[in-house]
Formats: C-alpha cells, sequence, structure tokens
C-alpha cells in the first residue's frame, strides 16, 4: 500500500536534511502548488520498473518522482540545500519493514558521491542523495532493479542520461525479504513540498513522462493497462489560492504524458470540476523497450602467491551490470573455477587456489539489469615456477589434543589418516587448496596428496586416505565454525560427515573415521583446532581465547546485518541483539580467523582496511553473513 501524502511529504523533506513543520493550516495566503499523480497500473509483480522524465520548468522545494515502488520511491529534486554537492540531486529511499519491531532497511551500496542516512517522522528508513546535477530540458531514463539473496530484497537505482548514454548507478537499499518484488503498480508524482513564500505554488513546475514500464518476475516485458491522473484533493488550506493550478495530458508532440502545477496553470475543460483525469495509452510505446545489452570492456588477470586477482571494466553507455561469472580456464580450455556474483558494482574478484606453472585464462561475462547476457571478454596471465603458497597448517584434535597425520608419514596413495603427538613433521602439515564451489582440499605438505574419502564412501566408519589430488567432492571439505575457537571438518559429500577421533581415544596412531557431527558444533572428538605451522600458534588464538571472552548463555543474533558490500576500508554491523560480552569473528574462505572484535553496540563500525581483497564471513551469536573486501 502506498504511504500517505504526509509520510511521503515527511520523507522527502528529511532527504534534504531539514525538517518543516507541516501545519494543518498556513498562515501564508498564497500557498503550495498543488501535488499530483500518474498512476500506473500492471497485470503482475515486478522485478524492475524503468520510466523516462524531461523536466522543461522547475523552482527550489520541487520533487519530481519517477518510480514508486513496494517500500520506496525514486527520483529527482530540486532543492535550496545544496550541502550535498548540488541543488538538482537524485534521491531513492526506501522503507523499514517495520521499525518499532526492529526491522530495518539497509544500505548495501553507495556511489562514492552519495549520501546516505536514516530518515525519520511518518515513515522511518533509509534514505540516498546523490548530486546529479540534472538539467532541464534532457530527457533521463530511471530503472529500479530487485533481487533477493540470502533472505534479503536488494533494490538497486540506476539512472540514464539520455543526450550522453551514461548510466550511472547511484545506491543499492536492502531489506529482509517480502514475498513480493517491487510490486504491481507505479506513480509519477509532482511535489512542491515548500509553500514558503519564496519557492511557492507561484512557480510553474512542468515535466514530461514515457515509456512507462516493468519485468514481471517470469522475465517478461509488460505495458500499462490503465493509466490516471490525480490533483491532491482536500489540501486546500496549505495549497490557498494555487488549489485548483494543475493540468495533465497526453503530448502526442513529445509522445509523453505530462503535469504541470502552479503560476497561473488551470485544468484542462476534461477535469469538469474534478481533480483527476483517465488518461490514453501511450501511442508509440511499442511491445517492449529497446535495450542494447551491457558489455564488457576489457579483462586482466595476475596470480601471486595462491591467490588469482581478475579485475574487468563496463562500457557505462550499454546496459548496466546486474551480475558477472568469473571463471579461470587452464591451456586446454578446461574451467578450474568459477565464481558468479549478483553485485551490480563488483569489478574485481579473487580465487584463493594453488595453480601450476603455466599459462591461464580468466573469462568475465555479465548478465545486464534487463537479464541480457554480454559477449564473454577474456585476459590471459602466466604462473611461473611452483606456484604452490608456502603457508601450512597443523589440525589439533579438541579432546585428543593430537594432530591430523598420515599413517607412518606414507606418501604412498590409500595411506589411511590417524592422530599423533606434536611435532614438526611435514606428515602433520597441510596445505588449504580453495575451491570455485567455496570448498577445500586438504594437500599434505609431506606427501603432496590430499586427504580422500576412498571410492567416494560417506557412511558413518569410512577410513579417511590420503591419494593423488583430483579436486573431486570425495576431496573437498568445508572447516564449519563449531565454538569460537574450532572447526569441524566436514566433508562436502551429501552426508557432510566429518573426522572423528574414534571412540574418543587418546592414543597416538588411532585412525580417524568419518562420522555424523553430534549436534550443529559436533562433540568435542570431532572439533579441531586449525594451527599455522609458520607460527606454531593458533590461527584462532585457540588458547588465548578464555571462557570469559565467549558468550553465556548463547545469543541469537535476530537478522546480521554487515553493509556496505562489497566494502573497501569499512563495514556496518546491526543486529536487533547485541550483547557487550559477545565477540564478532571475521573468518575467510578457508575458515580461518582473520579477525574479531567486542560487540560496542548496534549499528558498530569495523576497520577491514587490513584483510586482503576477497570473500569473507562474519559470524555473531548462531549467525553468519558473507561481505566481499575490494
Amino acid at each position: 500500500m502506498k504511504k500517505s501524502l504526509r509520510t511521503r511529504l515527511y520523507a522527502c523533506l528529511w532527504c534534504l536534511g531539514m525538517f518543516v513543520f507541516l501545519m494543518p493550516e498556513h498562515t501564508n495566503a498564497q500557498g503550495a502548488a498543488p501535488s499530483e499523480h500518474l498512476v500506473f497500473s500492471f497485470p503482475a509483480d515486478a522485478v524492475l520498473k524503468m520510466h523516462k522524465v524531461k523536466i522543461v520548468q522547475s523552482a527550489y522545494t520541487e520533487y519530481f518522482e519517477m518510480n514508486s515502488f513496494t517500500s520506496g520511491y525514486a527520483g529527482l529534486q530540486q532543492t535550496p540545500d545544496s550541502s550535498k554537492g548540488s541543488s538538482h540531486t537524485l534521491i531513492s529511499s526506501l522503507w523499514d519493514p517495520n521499525t518499532s519491531a526492529g526491522i530495518y532497511s539497509s544500505v548495501a551500496y553507495q556511489a562514492s558521491n552519495t549520501y546516505t542516512g536514516r530518515f525519520g517522522g511518518e515513515g522511518d528508513g533509509y534514505q540516498s542523495i546523490n548530486p546529479y546535477n540534472w538539467v532541464m530540458n534532457t530527457w533521463y531514463n530511471q530503472v529500479i532493479r530487485a533481487w533477493k539473496s540470502n533472505g534479503q530484497l536488494y533494490v538497486a537505482t540506476f539512472m540514464n542520461n539520455l543526450s550522453t548514454n551514461q548510466w550511472f548507478h547511484t545506491v543499492t537499499l536492502a531489506m529482509p525479504a517480502p514475498s513480493n518484488f517491487l510490486g504491481s503498480g507505479n506513480d509519477a508524482f509532482l511535489e512542491n513540498w515548500d509553500s514558503n513564500v519564496k519557492w511557492n505554488g507561484a512557480f510553474v513546475r512542468k515535466a514530461f513522462f514515457k515509456d512507462c514500464w516493468n519485468l514481471n518476475t517470469s522475465g517478461v516485458w509488460q505495458k500499462h493497462t490503465s493509466r490516471y491522473f490525480s490533483a491532491n484533493a482536500g489540501d486546500s488550506a496549505r495549497n490557498g489560492i494555487y488549489d485548483r493550478a494543475f493540468d495533465a495530458g497526453y503530448d502526442s508532440t513529445e509522445d509523453a504524458y505530462y503535469m504541470v502545477h502552479g503560476g497561473s496553470t488551470t485544468p484542462g475543460a476534461g477535469f469538469g470540476t474534478g481533480r483527476t483525469l483517465t488518461l490514453p495509452a501511450q501511442t508509440n510505446q511499442g511491445t517492449a523497450p529497446v535495450i542494447t545489452a551491457g558489455v564488457i570492456s576489457s579483462v586482466t588477470a595476475s596470480y601471486a602467491s595462491g591467490i588469482t586477482t581478475v579485475n574487468w571494466t563496463n562500457d557505462n553507455t550499454t546496459s548496466p551490470q546486474l551480475s558477472a561469472k568469473v571463471e579461470i580456464l587452464d591451456a586446454g580450455g578446461t574451467v578450474l573455477y568459477t565464481q558468479q556474483d549478483t553485485l551490480p558494482q563488483k569489478r574485481s574478484t579473487t580465487f584463493m587456489a594453488t595453480l601450476s606453472a603455466g599459462s591461464y585464462t580468466a573469462r568475465v561475462t555479465v548478465r545486464d539489469i534487463f537479464n541480457n547476457l554480454s559477449a564473454a571478454v577474456t585476459g590471459s596471465f602466466t604462473v611461473s615456477g611452483r606456484g604452490t603458497d608456502t603457508t601450512f597448517y597443523k589440525f589439533k584434535n579438541a579432546y585428543s589434543n593430537l594432530y591430523l597425520g598420515v599413517k607412518d608419514s606414507s606418501t604412498a596413495n590409500s595411506a589411511t589418516i590417524s592422530q599423533y603427538a606434536g611435532s614438526n613433521s611435514y606428515n602433520l602439515q597441510w596445505y588449504a587448496s580453495t575451491q570455485s564451489n567455496g570448498s577445500i582440499v586438504l594437500i599434505n605438505r609431506r606427501s603432496g596428496k590430499a586427504l580422500d574419502l576412498p571410492g567416494s564412501a560417506q557412511t558413518a566408519g569410512t577410513h579417511p586416505i590420503q591419494y593423488t589430488v583430483t579436486n573431486g567432492t570425495n576431496q573437498q571439505w568445508n572447516l564449519v565454525v563449531a565454538t569460537g575457537s574450532t572447526f569441524l571438518i566436514q566433508s562436502n559429500m551429501s552426508n557432510h560427515y566429518v573426522l572423528d577421533d574414534s571412540a574418543s581415544s587418546t592414543l597416538q596412531g588411532t585412525g580417524i573415521i568419518l562420522y555424523a557431527a553430534s549436534g550443529t558444533s559436533g562433540s568435542a572428538n570431532q572439533q579441531w583446532y586449525q594451527e599455522s605451522v609458520s607460527s606454531g600458534l593458533s590461527s584462532l588464538s585457540g588458547a588465548a581465547v578464555s571462557a570469559a571472552l565467549m558468550p553465556a548463555p548463547p545469543v541469537t543474533a535476530s537478522v546480521l546485518q554487515v553493509f556496505p558490500n562489497p566494502a573497501v576500508n569499512v563495514v556496518n554491523i546491526t543486529c536487533k541483539k547485541m550483547n557487550a560480552k559477545m565477540w564478532i569473528w571475521f573468518y575467510d574462505v578457508p575458515g580461518r580467523v582473520v579477525k574479531r572484535v567486542a560487540v560496542t553496540g548496534s549499528p558498530m563500525q569495523v576497520d577491514i582496511s587490513s584483510l586482503l581483497p576477497g570473500t569473507y564471513f562474519v559470524k555473531y551469536g548462531n549467525e553468519t553473513v558473507t561481505f566481499v573486501k575490494e
């Protein structure tokens, strides 16, 4: 349901950082130009809304809304407040689903010059303001694009200057995902939000609107089935002498609808004494919009110390990126690793996996906001020498305090895996090779062979072995956080059983088995500390993490949010329930703790400038959120 005029007016005023008391009656005898709407009806829920505007007359304190959608709106403003860098701004806002219940909207991404912040009043949420510097007598095309991921609805705002064809992504806002996306209807809106005599209804404001489209959830373009104009009724006290200074219609020369208010404007004959007008279909709208598919301009890639970095640029005069697929291919053209993310702003990614010496290709394909697939573009790179990362780790069982190793230090295929007392033996050291699906292959330093489930067996009691590296599913493992300082080493096979110190033995040489995890955290004989060989200290600081640092009792996080995402130097962390006795943990893809911070409140800021670019996991209480460090 759309917000009331008063609600929307409050929200717009907060977007400007200037709150004007809205009185039921104004002492100013002249008044404001009447608020007016173009309302469009569509047959189905949409993942995308698109609408064009050309502003031909304007004045301060004027809002030209281009798109209205479930829980939000976006458009252009002319404001006397230029503190954000311009008086001609681009705004987009998203209301909270339920502020009083602690269910908030959030900011997932903002352009470098876009301001974001909370607004309040009769409609709380997040706002964005960009000093877009729009100009009159120029057509602009605005697109609102939505998608769902990890229980969130993301809503991105894009602007296209049709005189230059330049696209601009100003912000992505988010909220807990509702059952729908953007809703079916749309609404363009003219509002003179201040009746101050300096900027009141004496000034004429006029804009043309055309090519209003929905892209439904099945990916089908839809035109509006009906449309009408309405000037708000019941605002005569606010509008004063300008209460009927409005008009609207269809202009065949522009092939567009127009709205105008203020000054000496009077309603056309079609209004009679009323304030509404049914409008005809746009003559030349066509059956689908004319779209130029996204184009990738360049791709570059490099490799160092087990990390492949891929960067790409897009042609900003073509349709903007919604998602990107990045692949690493060997010299024979075989795809080794793949990543795919729905992040419109993403232009770089990393693969944490060891590559042997040779020639490789990075291949990038982009799907644009209109669901068109770009042509793939490639960039070649070379790996010299062994290409092996020199970082190795040991895994110590939390119950026995013995370490994961190959039986009798064997280098042969099919040698079984056992536990031994700690030493500097290469037999106890493992390298974690990250796979494209986020799992790891554990490669023994002495033998160069991988921890393996023989014949892909995954029944309880199976004895793991070492075998020549194939990177197959039976060699893939996940480090699953068990406690604040230990992991379960979980098979990536369908049963997802874990490595287990059989019968909780404390004897050296005891064979390790595969077994079902005991609960979500496993039992002590299934929990493992991960220790860095170079320092001899746990990468999780297991010995240093005392019980006083851990929660007692456990806390449910209740909608953990990390933003912006991706982030460069700082992330904001919010959660309905924050306990000052808790810690927030940051893990890399192989599952190593790379940072921890004490809770200071909600929201709180965390400096991540020391982290390498890549994907990380933030864990608080029982909840985990993924974010990307650029």
